[in-house]
């Protein structure tokens, strides 16, 4: 792809970070950030703009391609757009109405096919949060940034897994956020300009978490569930919740698996690759070439006997840590459904609970990253899920 390249394991995976570039700058405004960035009379590319005549007005010209600046408004799928627009010499502005944990990274999520697939790209010059430009479904941006609690335990997990030097500073930084935008939402949830306030405010805290941090971005198994219910609902044209409702959703799931898994001897080694690609162009349509690339290889079994007593000898830690991840989302959950107009009634048909046996059993085929649910795929646990 243009101007991004996809993250692998051989060049390092999500856990590079890119030397020598200066923090991206936050406005609250566009044209604020657009008269940082380049004069009166600069090209302008706009996208997820319904209107641009504000640009205009302010002495800049929209153009199709060659423009000085690439500017995008929405989410990853803009940033994306954004990033394959650029010119080598372009200057990239991201205004994310949702998505703010991926607002200041180089790294952000695309698609191969239905596969997700994270890429490395231009790391954004500006980032503008705008309150009163935040997405009408607050209930999902408060999903989005309560799902990095998870993300971390799942980057200590998989650092641990991995022999890797750890800290929980991380996951202290992470867990206190959700903490104190949990508490600063209780009363507010009902006032819509004061709930957006502080999630906005937030939005800028975990994307600073996530610029110095990028290997937080998507890196749970409910980021990975969560991808494996969009692809089977659109196999089937089914319509989907947005990701920060979703993930948030299956984070229940996901944190109950793992407390459970934590306990008890390996299952069948290794999982049955043939069957879960099969699985895969089943229930998600997917065409046999792209199934086999993105289906995670089988571990060899010195390595697997080696992760296996990690995990066995930081049982206690993980189990802690797990604790503590679920007190938060609990705490979460009622926010989470004040946020919606109906209370969250609606989030009730927004996930089948018959299709979570078959996305949890292939998530983590549909979107790499080095989690929990990644590992247990490796033991055989998840295989018992496909029908």
């Amino acid at each position: 792809m243009d101007n991004c390249e996809a993250i692998t394991e051989s060049d390092g995976g999500a856990e590079h970070e890119a030397v020598g570039e200066q923090n991206t700058v936050f406005f609250d405004n566009v044209l604020e950030a657009l008269k940082a960035a380049v004069p009166e009379g600069a090209t302008i590319k706009a996208i997820g703009f319904s209107d641009v005549d504000f640009i205009l007005r302010a002495g800049y010209r929209a153009v199709d391609a060659g423009a000085d600046v690439v500017i995008a408004r929405g989410g990853e799928r803009e940033f994306d757009l954004a990033r394959t627009a650029l010119e080598s010499n372009s200057k990239l502005i991201l205004c994310p109405t949702h998505a703010y944990p991926a607002a200041a990274s180089e790294l952000y999520r695309s698609t191969d096919g239905a596969f997700a697939i994270t890429l490395r790209g231009k790391k954004p010059l500006f980032s503008v949060f705008d309150e009163a430009d935040a997405d009408d479904n607050l209930a999902s941006i408060f999903g989005e940034i309560a799902a990095l609690d998870l993300c971390a335990f799942d980057c200590f997990f998989g650092m641990r897994m991995r022999g890797a030097a750890t800290d929980e500073s991380l996951l202290l930084e992470v867990a206190a956020l959700v903490t104190k935008l949990t508490e600063k939402l209780a009363p507010i949830a009902k006032d819509r300009r004061k709930a957006a306030t502080a999630l906005v405010e937030a939005g800028k805290s975990v994307a600073r978490i996530t610029e110095r941090r990028p290997e937080l971005l998507h890196s749970s198994g409910a980021a990975q569930m969560a991808e494996a219910v969009r692809m089977l609902y659109a196999a089937e044209d089914r319509p989907s919740g947005m990701r920060g409702e979703t993930e948030f959703l299956l984070g229940a799931v996901i944190i109950d698996f793992y407390m459970k898994n934590l306990e008890g001897p390996l299952l069948a080694f290794p999982p049955d690759n043939n069957r879960r690609i099969d699985s895969l162009c089943e229930y998600f349509h997917t065409d046999l070439r792209r199934a086999c690339i993105h289906t995670i290889p089988i571990y060899p079994p010195i390595k697997m006997r080696l992760c296996e007593y990690r995990r066995k000898e930081f049982r206690a830690e993980f189990a802690r840590l797990l604790a503590g991840v679920k007190r938060r989302r609990t705490a979460a959950w009622q926010v989470f459904k004040r946020l919606y107009k109906d209370d969250g009634y609606c989030i009730k048909t927004l996930v089948d609970r018959e299709d979570l046996g078959i996305c949890l059993a292939l998530a983590p085929d549909v979107f790499e990253a080095d989690t929990m649910l990644a590992f247990l795929k490796q033991t055989g646990r998840l295989d018992r899920y496909i029908i």
